[in-house]
């Protein structure tokens, strides 16, 4: 008898610790996934990448993985299934993964030099015929993705605000057509080649292909521009464990790589810092003017 209860405890001892080593709930994850989205793609930025991802696995002490999203939507919705614990995104993007994908902001790349400029700009080619945003009637025009903040949804909101237009004037009526390119460098290089007469695309964007020699100097010309915007927020996984997001959050605050962040925005200026959700609320506020929620968008 004690020995039959001997083998009953030792087998419930043994079910428990496979259980123990089975689940990972409430500890550290095996690995650590980012997804990046949509964009400018260059050897340069792979390698800057690259050293990004083996200094955040040192820090965090699993191995940190990384894969191309093929859409800003995708991303989120890697991000709501578990596959994906990470992302870059834009102010828009990142408010519609807070509601869709249980996101939180762990940090926020801030520009000092775009804080009080333009984030996102109207542009035309610079030998095209329009000259100004009424001009754009019966055109064809590009947004980069629907969740795009200075690729949507404020080339919409200038669009809105200094035409009188209704969000579904803009849809459907006032262009001949609107497409999504699905990226700022496929907008900008889809409008030089005559794909769309007009763009919406962040004000930094032609600039960056300017410096990589991908278009050419004065190609184009702006004929609207957006407000400031905050910086890019930097989305994590809600459900991740406390001291786990903790790690992520000093280890962007600490990483001080220049060369890193004018790869990803631009800029040499730039920097992580804290941030906060509600940073991001007067882009809620213009999203629900503009009648763009994420239900319709991520369809």
């Amino acid at each position: 008898m004690k020995k039959a209860l001997l083998i009953m405890t030792l087998f419930v001892v043994a079910l428990t610790m496979l259980a123990g080593c089975s689940s990972n709930k409430g500890g550290a994850p095996k690995k650590f996934v980012i997804a990046y989205l949509p964009g400018e793609n260059s050897d340069t930025a792979i390698k800057l990448n690259k050293d990004f991802e083996t200094k955040l696995s040192e820090k965090l002490g699993v191995p940190v993985e990384s894969y191309k999203a093929t859409s800003y939507n995708a991303a989120i919705e890697a991000m709501k299934n578990g596959k994906a614990d990470y992302a870059l995104f834009g102010p828009f993007s990142y408010i519609v993964a807070v509601d869709r994908a249980n996101v939180e902001p762990v940090a926020e790349i801030s520009i000092p030099a775009m804080a009080n400029a333009p984030a996102s700009v109207i542009l035309v080619k610079k030998d095209s015929p329009i000259q100004t945003l009424a001009d754009l009637k019966g055109k064809t025009f590009g947004f980069v993705d629907p969740v795009s903040t200075t690729g949507h949804l404020l080339p919409k909101s200038i669009l809105a605000e200094q035409l009188d237009l209704t969000p579904e004037e803009i849809e459907q009526g006032f262009f001949k057509d609107v497409q999504f390119a699905g990226g700022h460098d496929k907008a900008v290089l889809g409008l030089l080649r005559g794909q769309y007469d007009a763009i919406g695309t962040a004000s930094m964007m032609p600039a960056m292909l300017e410096a990589k020699g991908i278009i050419e100097k004065d190609s184009y010309r702006t004929i609207g521009e957006s407000q400031p915007l905050p910086g890019t927020a930097i989305g994590i996984r809600k459900d991740l464990p406390e001291d786990f997001k903790a790690s992520v959050k000093e280890f962007l605050l600490s990483y001080d790589n220049p060369e890193y962040l004018e790869g990803i925005v631009g800029s040499k200026d730039a920097k992580f810092i804290e941030a906060k959700d509600s940073d991001f609320d007067g882009l809620r506020d213009i999203a629900k003017k503009l009648n763009l929620s994420p239900d319709d968008l991520l369809k």
